[in-house]
């Protein structure tokens, strides 16, 4: 009888066996892994579907995407840069006039984010030129009707961005520093929410950073910040380290127009300093390229 037993142990080829430590150990290690990779792609998902207009899995809209969001939203400045880069390649390939060129460049950034940072441009353009209290700069923050000195500040800055466009050399340089810079902006903008007070407890920003200073967030953000910035050292050089620079110093004004004026930072706030730090850094860059 026990030789039958082990006969058909055999056959089986130690399928009824239990399984090692290791391989549980292994197994656990893969499920892990998975979980993880899970949660990645759930919070890039994330971030596209909350500041762009590309298309995402309604799978990427989970607890956990939404609340991590902010770790993968550089992300979205390296999609929106690859397209401006490809059509500067472009433009470059076939002569097309610098006057075009600029349009698209600036027309690029509307189409891949709808818009959500000139909004936020000009929610807080209108705020701050109120000269009103606290509570009433936010309060028509949270208006969804456009006033004049907003829509004034968006005309204005579009206006400085097509000039710095034209006279951006069509070069592989110049658009992955440029590319580089929308990275930048992007993490400085998302450390910025991650890490200073919500103006709002009801707010956008409230709602992306539930916990502030998360390890989860702060991390991947910084190595974003890291990267761009040595990237666009790469790139442009002397002219890439002042970009950087200009992008610090945009955020150094941020910190003190938000805690200052409004208590902390909004979503309107986050949109308006990305926009003019990708001006001020694009200001540098263009200058740069004419004086070196």
């Amino acid at each position: 009888m026990e030789a039958r037993a082990r006969a058909r142990e055999r056959g089986r080829g130690g399928a009824g066996r239990p399984r090692s430590r290791s391989g549980m150990r292994d197994s656990r290690v893969d499920e892990r892994r998975r979980t993880y990779k899970v949660k990645i792609a759930e919070a890039i998902g994330a971030a596209f579907g909350t500041f762009s207009r590309i298309p995402v899995p309604k799978s990427a809209w989970t607890d956990f995407g939404s609340t991590h969001a902010l770790a993968a939203f550089p992300l979205v400045g390296l999609a929106e840069g690859f397209l401006m880069t490809a059509w500067g390649h472009v433009a470059n390939l076939f002569g097309v006039p610098a006057t075009i060129v600029a349009a698209v460049l600036v027309a690029l950034p509307v189409a891949v984010t709808g818009g959500i940072h000139l909004d936020g441009l000009c929610d807080t353009s209108d705020a701050l030129a109120s000269w009103a209290p606290r509570e009433r700069k936010l309060e028509i923050m949270h208006d969804p009707r456009a006033g004049a000195f907003g829509v004034i500040g968006v005309v204005v800055y579009l206006i400085l961005q097509f000039s710095l466009f034209t006279a951006l050399p069509l070069t592989a340089g110049a658009f992955l520093a440029l590319l580089c810079s929308l990275v930048f902006s992007r993490a400085l903008s998302g450390l910025a929410v991650e890490c200073w007070p919500a103006a709002r407890a009801d707010g956008m920003a409230a709602g992306l950073s539930p916990a502030k200073k998360r390890a989860a967030i702060v991390v991947p953000l910084c190595a974003f910040a890291a990267a761009s910035a040595a990237g666009m050292v790469a790139c442009a050089q002397a002219v890439g380290a002042l970009m950087a620079v200009a992008g610090l110093l945009a955020l150094a004004w941020y910190r003190h127009v938000a805690l200052s004026r409004f208590g902390g930072v909004t979503g309107d706030l986050a949109g308006w300093f990305l926009q003019w730090a990708e001006l001020a850094m694009l200001a540098v860059l263009v200058a740069g390229g004419m004086l070196l």
